[in-house]
């Protein structure tokens, strides 16, 4: 694993710490499913050796299991794990803990020439919150755009077929526009969406909706400000961003999101009613105490239960064991 920390800072680093606090964040380049390559991270706060020992131990990451999923919301360290699991493991003990890493936020960006771009936000003293996690989730189109300009910026003699690559395995579907507001570049996923969101709408050049012809033209109007709509169809609403090009223009990107959360979890039959309740609100995130008062439970049961998951699927870990039941459940299940 290389460090990146003499590249620029990370350009999600301003915005996001002046409206969540952190201690320190990073960029972290993953190939899945848990092999961390590289890191961007400021040189006061880690030392080469240092990070070379977060790069060792990060198979041990509660992140791997949200790396498969691609899951474009971001996550807690503790909502795969205790954060008293997440201390005792090596990548804590000898790696994260003395630089003062205690607790992580992490978003996924995308997916580029099969790296995962991942952003980390970290403190040392407390946990974030409810209403920290809804700030990220509501910044990351703008993160990820952000992003995908600064790599672009970054290599300029490939910059139409570098944004088109990021953006067709970034989360959410994805379009742009060039200098006059017209569509130059539209994955068919995102043609789909909008003429599903916006059906009864007139349409130009055949999958533009007038509305989103319309925030273009606002952007271009006020200086080609970002801008940002939704458009709400039965329990789902669709999340357009709007933002400038590096290369003219401008980037589209969609995001759907349910009103009411999927059902996820389905129960294994080598478990019991009980075992498969306990695992359930594993994959909830829900720690052992939480899960304790949610069912009834005494402490030790549910760490006896938790303990016999793990065991059951060989994990060394909470979030190794969630992934590995999460996928044995849709193979049983016919997902």
């Amino acid at each position: 694993m290389k460090n990146r920390g003499a590249e620029k800072s990370p350009v999600f680093q301003r915005p996001v710490s002046e409206l969540v606090p952190t201690d320190s964040a990073s960029m972290n380049f993953f190939r899945p499913p848990d092999q961390l390559t590289a890191i961007v991270v400021p040189e006061t706060v880690a030392t080469p050796e240092q990070i070379a020992l977060v790069g060792h131990y990060s198979y041990e990451s509660p992140f791997g299991y949200y790396l498969a999923t691609q899951d474009a919301s971001w996550k807690r360290a503790t909502d795969f794990m205790p954060v008293e699991d997440f201390h005792k493991l090596d990548l804590h003990r000898l790696a994260l803990g003395p630089v003062g890493v205690h607790y992580q936020l992490a978003g996924l960006l995308f997916m580029l020439d099969e790296v995962a771009y991942m952003v980390t936000l970290h403190r040392t003293h407390r946990d974030f919150n409810e209403r920290e996690m809804e700030i990220v989730n509501t910044l990351h189109p703008h993160l990820v755009t952000a992003y995908i300009n600064a790599i672009v910026c970054s290599r300029a003699q490939h910059s139409e077929a570098q944004i088109k690559a990021a953006m067709e395995t970034a989360p959410g579907a994805h379009g742009c526009f060039d200098a006059k507001g017209k569509p130059a570049w539209f994955q068919e996923k995102a043609k789909a969406w909008l003429r599903e969101f916006f059906a009864g709408e007139v349409l130009h050049d055949g999958f533009i909706p007038q509305s989103i012809r319309q925030l273009v033209m606002d952007s271009l109007r006020q200086g080609n400000a970002p801008q940002q709509s939704t458009q709400t169809k039965g329990e789902e609403t669709l999340v357009i961003c709007l933002g400038v090009s590096p290369v003219g223009g401008w980037i589209m990107r969609l995001e759907r999101k349910r009103r009411t959360p999927l059902p996820r979890f389905q129960p294994l039959p080598q478990f019991s009613r009980r075992k498969n309740e306990v695992l359930q609100w594993m994959v909830e995130g829900k720690r052992n105490a939480e899960i304790a008062t949610i069912l009834g439970l005494s402490p030790r049961t549910v760490e006896k239960h938790v303990a016999e998951i793990l065991a059951a699927f060989n994990a060394e870990n909470r979030a190794t064991a969630i992934l590995a039941a999460m996928e044995f459940g849709a193979k049983v299940n016919g997902g």
